[in-house]
């Protein structure tokens, strides 16, 4: 669970696990290798599913010159024999060789998250649920970009291009976790940026854009505005998300808030949260999201924890959903 948009966005591009193992460390050249095994019983109003995962990655580094490094990252997400989605047992998260300097921040080749997430990152608390009020907004990691990440003091810069890709994907739902993945086509490039600054007292605001330029005809340009608060052991972010979706003359307009709040109770950790999401169309409007998410954590020890999260959704016809997890990082 990531408790200031910072470390959200410092661990999910370039810091090492704290649970990581250095295998390899010399003068010039690290090498960690890191990763989780996790099942879950999870219920999404018809059928209680035992579902196994494990995640295996490394992070290596090597010194050029004097402040001046090589980085490269590989993670995959493997799935248990029966639980594999699509047929994908194995499936790349992030992907990426690039640079890193001391002064002025980093820049990677590959699959990865784009800039656009670090504007969001803010309500990513939760284990396996959450992040509702963003489907068809913020698209998960895409492969064959460029994302450049700098931080000076407390100001954050992120930007990211992304090439022509023949099958743009999609995720929602929680990205460590997503409850669905889909292609939308081929696109021509997609441009994100993210700007963000921390204060000593514990408020960060970020704000970001992210525009998809589509071979079809098509076009999506997405904004996030997101604003949390650190005081002690609580925890509360905000996030307004807004996407305009063109294609052809058709024109449909996506609107989300996210609100989430955490304590922690030294092993334990509680949290909530609150998201609502539309889109509006030619005649008329429609909730994409509505849900009411409670969640409870504990940590036996640096590696292993069990947690259990309840999602109350508000639509007419769509189902609750609960998931108990035991997961073991190494």
């Amino acid at each position: 669970m990531k408790k200031t948009i910072l470390a959200v966005a410092t661990s999910a591009l370039f810091a090492a696990s704290a649970q990581a193992a250095t295998v390899y460390d010399s003068e010039d050249v690290t090498l960690n290798i890191y990763g989780r095994a996790q099942f879950d019983i999870i219920d999404k109003g018809e059928d209680t599913n035992g579902v196994g995962s494990a995640r295996l990655g490394f992070k290596a580094k090597s010194m050029i010159s004097d402040g001046f490094y090589g980085i490269a990252r590989g993670e995959w997400q493997v799935a248990a024999e029966n639980s594999a989605e699509d047929g994908k047992e194995f499936d790349a998260r992030h992907v990426y060789a690039g640079f890193e300097g001391d002064s002025w921040g980093s820049v990677v080749f590959g699959q990865t998250d784009t800039a656009f997430y670090q504007a969001v990152a803010a309500t990513d608390i939760f284990n396996k649920f959450g992040y509702e009020a963003f489907a068809g907004v913020e698209d998960g990691r895409q492969e064959g970009q460029v994302v450049y990440t700098g931080e000076f003091g407390g100001l954050y810069v992120g930007a990211s291009y992304q090439f022509t890709n023949d099958s743009y994907t999609i995720a929602a739902g929680n990205p460590d976790t997503p409850t669905d993945e889909f292609t939308f086509g081929k696109i021509d490039n997609s441009v994100a940026a993210t700007l963000g600054y921390s204060t000593d007292f514990g408020l960060a605001v970020y704000g970001g854009f992210h525009s998809v330029d589509f071979e079809a005809d098509a076009e999506k340009t997405s904004y996030a505005l997101s604003a949390s608060y650190s005081l002690d052991a609580l925890y509360l972010a905000a996030v307004y998300v807004s996407s305009d979706v063109e294609v052809g003359a058709a024109d449909a307009d996506i609107d989300g808030f996210d609100l989430v709040a955490s304590y922690n109770l030294g092993q334990t950790d509680l949290y909530a949260g609150y998201a609502t999401s539309e889109v509006d169309v030619a005649g008329g409007s429609m909730d994409i999201s509505d849900v009411f998410t409670l969640g409870a954590s504990y940590k036996f020890n640096s590696n292993i924890k069990v947690w259990a999260e309840y999602a109350a959704k508000q639509i007419s016809g769509v189902d609750d959903q609960w998931d108990i997890s035991v997961q073991y990082n190494f």
